[in-house]
């Protein structure tokens, strides 16, 4: 088995197609390499090609109308990239994305995506899946928006741990620097070192450099379901401060 064919192998979705099967998709496919910070793809760029994550992670953004980034979301291993526009009529990119580490690609022409492996049922449940856990993230940001930032931050975290592989199920595998973070959330990165700081101290995390450890998963569930918003609640520990 060609290596590509035999990387596709070895994601779930295509398991179960036959090695010679995978062998003449691979034909149409081209592994992509690119360094930590590259660029993927920009927002409004015609959609040439679909992206399908084999290693590293990136991070899906824009520009806002005032000149500041906004972060959407952190995909990784398994991850397809320019979906969600895919099967419009002269479809464009939605965001722009770029990578977050070291990254390995499988570049996908949008034709074969859309008539070939689109035709596979295991691909397409799970880019159907892919496309509505992104809407619904969202849609969780939007109802997150109003809530204080240790509400947002411990509701972050939580959710990149869920994206984990099982057998890390407490270190979120993704580097995530305060800034980026800061720019998901939409705080302050000062506000988000102090809170990082702080439950680090409480035993409840382990941060290095970039990567972060939950130790006390219940503790952010509790900080989570919180109920006070940054307009009602008056507490004055920094866990609770605002952006």
């Amino acid at each position: 088995m060609g290596d590509l064919a035999h990387k596709l192998h070895n994601l779930e979705i295509f398991s179960s197609v036959r090695e010679r099967d995978l062998q003449e998709m691979a034909y149409y496919m081209k592994l992509l390499p690119l360094p930590s910070r590259e660029l993927v793809f920009e927002k409004d760029d015609p959609i040439q090609y679909i992206y399908l994550i084999l290693s590293g992670s990136v991070k899906i953004q824009e520009c806002t109308a005032a000149g500041d980034v906004k972060i959407f979301n952190f995909l990784g291993r398994g991850e397809f990239l320019g979906i969600t526009m895919a099967s419009l009529p002269l479809p464009k990119y939605p965001a722009t994305v770029r990578c977050q580490e070291d990254c390995v690609l499988v570049q996908i022409p949008l034709d074969f995506f859309n008539h070939t492996l689109l035709n596979i049922p295991r691909v397409k449940s799970e880019v159907t899946r892919q496309i509505t856990d992104r809407f619904l993230e969202f849609q969780n940001d939007l109802c997150k928006s109003s809530c204080l930032v240790s509400n947002r931050m411990a509701d972050f975290l939580l959710r990149m741990l869920e994206k984990q592989p099982r057998a890390s199920q407490k270190r979120i595998q993704m580097p995530l620097t305060r800034f980026d973070i800061s720019l998901k959330i939409g705080a302050k990165s000062e506000t988000v070192i102090r809170i990082l700081s702080e439950w680090t101290k409480k035993g409840w995390l382990k941060t290095d450099e970039k990567h972060i450890e939950v130790i006390d998963k219940k503790a952010l569930e509790e900080v989570r379901n919180d109920r006070p918003t940054k307009k009602t609640s008056r507490r004055a520990s920094n866990h609770t401060s605002h952006a």
